[in-house]
């Protein structure tokens, strides 16, 4: 069916205006446009359900005329083999897929969100669609690929891969848990225009997301198959590169985008704004570029240290562009942040990677340096801003200096260099977090 794939990547962008979609008029009563709402809502988690139940009947009954039967079923194979090949193989993914859109179409469901009251709920549940749309339509190349659902000819007539471990099935896992609590903190972040209080709802993800991250770090940590087919190719689009996609999403929600929102809501009118947003984009470019730079140096992609300074530029240009980009965006009246131009500049940091990653996996190389750019978009204006207290030198300043400068440099030492950069560019972000939320915001002309 060649309309298919295409046909759900058009419903999932629908998914990313759903709020316009299903807004009613001012004035206007009933139910009219209900079902076609539903079956918006619906049908793609529909229809990855039918992709996993279509694979799970054609894998469980060992149907000679399926591929991944074909290829990696041994004959009289047990039911256990059976189950590992649909849950570690594609079907792990589709059924991963789908239980991220159906937890973001019921989201509104959920007690946390239905305790906020029916408009909040149904204000979050049209973030978290936004944001499993995004997620699933930019992994979409990876996680569905066109040899997955097209049959060779002639077929093989004996298996040419081994059967998967059921520790595959651990990367569409994660996939699903971050996308669907990521979700959570995305419309926790990004929803200003109710009069809500969404703390318990940002806390509770907030939890979930850190270990979610913790433990997605460590699986990386053991090289997983997936993780080493990455590393030997870079060039080439794998499931890691995926699950790397959404950390970094879950990563920067969870300890920059939310956070920000109480951190900056306590800054003052902004004596010398202007000059802090400045300084706040150079510092973002400037590690930007060093970071992603250095690490595409030690790539075995480029012979020459000209082509990956090059390359590294360019990938450095395309996320700070975008920032520059929006700032347009508080004059066109998309200004409920408490600093607009900031958050629309962290917001770019979060899904520009995304995107950049899903045309080149190489892109993966600038997480590092966006995680550490973006801690610093959040300590840079209570340093330049002359109408607030700076923070602590000892607590904040200098260890964000100290982390950021062996992040920057140990993981050049390292064997596994972009594991080490990923894992030393964490610190940073976690100091910035926990010290501005315990940073006492008092006015210079206060006493202390």
């Amino acid at each position: 069916m060649p309309w298919f794939f295409p046909m759900l990547a058009l419903l999932l962008t629908l998914w990313i205006v759903i709020a316009s979609i299903e807004k009613k008029p001012s004035g206007v009563e009933g139910r009219s446009g209900h079902l076609p709402s539903l079956l918006l809502r619906w049908t793609p988690p529909f229809m990855l359900a039918w992709l996993f139940l279509h694979r799970a009947v054609a894998i469980l009954l060992a149907d000679s005329s399926h591929m991944e039967v074909i290829q990696s079923l041994p004959e009289s194979a047990s039911w256990l083999e059976r189950i590992t090949l649909l849950l570690g193989g594609q079907g792990g993914i589709e059924i991963a897929a789908f239980a991220a859109a159906t937890f973001a179409v019921c989201s509104h469901r959920l007690p946390a969100v239905k305790a906020l009251g029916d408009d909040a709920a149904v204000a979050v549940r049209h973030r978290m669609m936004m944001y499993c749309a995004l997620c699933l339509l930019l992994a979409a190349r990876v996680l569905f690929p066109e040899q997955a659902y097209t049959a060779s000819n002639p077929l093989p007539q004996q298996t040419t891969a081994g059967l998967p471990t059921l520790s595959h099935a651990m990367l569409p896992m994660l996939f699903a848990l971050m996308v669907m609590f990521g979700g959570e903190l995305f419309a926790a972040s990004s929803i200003y225009s109710l009069d809500v209080d969404l703390a318990n709802l940002a806390q509770k993800a907030s939890i979930k997301c850190f270990v979610l991250i913790i433990v997605c770090l460590a699986w990386i940590a053991t090289g997983p198959e997936a993780w080493r087919a990455w590393v030997d190719d870079p060039t080439s689009p794998t499931n890691i590169v995926v699950v790397l996609m959404v950390l970094h999403a879950t990563v920067m929600l969870s300890l920059v985008l939310q956070p920000s929102r109480k951190i900056e809501s306590r800054l003052l009118h902004g004596e010398q704004r202007s000059f802090a947003l400045i300084a706040t984009f150079a510092c973002v470019a400037a590690l930007m570029v060093v970071s992603v730079c250095s690490l595409l140096q030690t790539s075995p992609v480029f012979s020459k240290p000209a082509g990956a300074n090059l390359y590294g530029f360019w990938l450095s240009t395309a996320v700070i562009g975008s920032m520059l980009l929006v700032q347009f965006m508080p004059a066109l009246g998309f200004d409920a942040a408490p600093r607009p131009e900031t958050w629309w500049l962290r917001a770019m940091g979060v899904f520009t990677p995304m995107i950049v990653m899903a045309m080149t996996p190489l892109g993966v190389y600038l997480l590092p340096g966006v995680w550490l750019g973006l801690a610093w978009t959040m300590v840079v204006p209570w340093m330049v801003e002359s109408d607030v207290r700076s923070p602590s030198l000892g607590f904040i300043i200098a260890p964000m200096g100290v982390t950021t400068l062996a992040a920057l440099t140990l993981p050049l030492l390292s064997g596994s260099v972009l594991l080490a950069a990923i894992c030393f560019a964490f610190p940073p972000v976690c100091i910035a977090t926990i010290g501005l939320l315990m940073h006492k915001p008092l006015a210079v002309n206060e006493t202390s």
